[in-house]
């Protein structure tokens, strides 16, 4: 198994969903951390997000803060 090394590069994605059952989109500005997306079960995907890309990034750099990455 190969070891990943993180630069602490932080950045965001937007995806766009629709709701299942109905015909609503679902937007939002999905952290991703090495272009690897955060997981976070309490959200409705499961991909930790935020309603603006500042805000995405911020959740990102708090990750890596928090596992001793920066």
């Amino acid at each position: 198994m190969s070891k990943v090394k993180f630069t602490g590069k932080v950045g965001t994605k937007r995806m766009n969903f629709m709701k299942e059952g109905c015909k609503d989109m679902y937007s939002a500005y999905y952290t991703t951390v090495e272009t690897t997306c955060v997981k976070d079960a309490d959200a409705p995907f499961g991909l930790m997000e935020a309603t603006t890309r500042s805000e995405a990034i911020k959740k990102g750099k708090q990750i890596l803060e928090r596992v001793g990455l920066t």
